[in-house]
């Protein structure tokens, strides 16, 4: 009689894939809090499907609940980053999260390793303008990792011809799927033939960042005023504007692909594929009216 069949959990396998997808040692984690969210003890075999989502809000968190076969969420933003005192159903983010787990779902974080991976998500934010690149290269650099060479979080890239800041606008708008940005320019606006990017909230990063134009999510008012003071263009989107196609564009796919991948090599048992889902109740918190 041969041994029985261990099945491996959705949080374990997820972890497993996610080292070929971007490793969680690329993470800032002296401030990020990056990897599994929760475990649900009692995860169903049966149930094989990922939601991607940028945040857990309560809304996301019904949406896989009534998923027929759910049993894990990749939250690009860490729902829990400090210490929990409680976990109680008053707090609309421990409620969803006691919900999911006592569903089989468990929660799983990448933040900032997903910004710093080669194929990431600030490397998708600079996509449009590297048919025209003579140079693209990241602000910071993470931990070198075999296979991962060139990570870091954050990419600068040179053109070969510039453009004008209307054209940059247009491109991105493009690229995001987004009706309006906003702008500030220095009073003498000046072709861009770099643009400086971070996905989120940029400012931080972009401290001693030479380039023509900065593009991010978020910065604070003064923080936009010195940088056109420098004579330097910026665009902003609103935060999470700056991640939220990549889960569709880029990483649904990959995802799937991996978790397939896996699956074909080590699981033997009849369950069928794993299907990676990309949230409809996730968007971002503020909108132009």
């Amino acid at each position: 009689m041969g041994s029985p069949t261990v099945h491996i959990t959705p949080l374990a396998l997820i972890k497993r894939v996610w080292e070929k997808i971007a490793p969680l040692r690329l993470a800032e984690t002296s401030w990020d809090n990056v990897g599994p969210m929760i475990e649900a003890p009692y995860p169903n075999p049966n149930h094989r499907q990922v939601l991607l989502t940028i945040d857990l809000t309560p809304s996301v968190a019904a949406e896989a609940l009534a998923l027929p076969s759910c049993s894990l969420i990749v939250s690009y933003h860490p729902p829990i980053f400090r210490g929990l005192k409680s976990l109680t159903l008053q707090d609309p983010l421990q409620n969803s999260l006691l919900k999911l787990s006592a569903k089989g779902i468990s929660v799983f974080s990448p933040h900032t390793s997903l910004d710093a991976t080669p194929n990431g998500i600030n490397n998708w934010l600079i996509k449009p303008f590297l048919p025209m690149s003579s140079s693209n290269s990241t602000i910071t650099n993470s931990t070198q990792i075999e296979g991962f060479e060139g990570a870091g979080m954050g990419r600068i890239v040179n053109l070969i011809s510039p453009l004008n800041v209307h054209q940059a606008v247009r491109m991105i708008k493009d690229h995001l799927e987004l009706e309006h940005v906003q702008l500030a320019t220095p009073e003498i606006e000046k072709p861009i033939s770099s643009i400086a990017v971070c996905a989120g909230s940029g400012a931080s990063l972009f401290k001693g960042v030479e380039a023509d134009l900065y593009l991010t999510g978020e910065m604070s008012h003064h923080e936009v005023l010195a940088a056109v003071h420098a004579g330097t263009s910026v665009i902003l989107t609103n935060h999470t504007n700056t991640e939220r196609p990549y889960l569709s564009q880029v990483l649904q796919g990959w995802l799937e692909k991996e978790l397939n991948s896996e699956v074909d090599l080590h699981d033997d048992t009849p369950n069928g594929k794993w299907e990676v889902l990309v949230s409809k109740a996730d968007r971002d918190p503020l909108r132009v009216v």
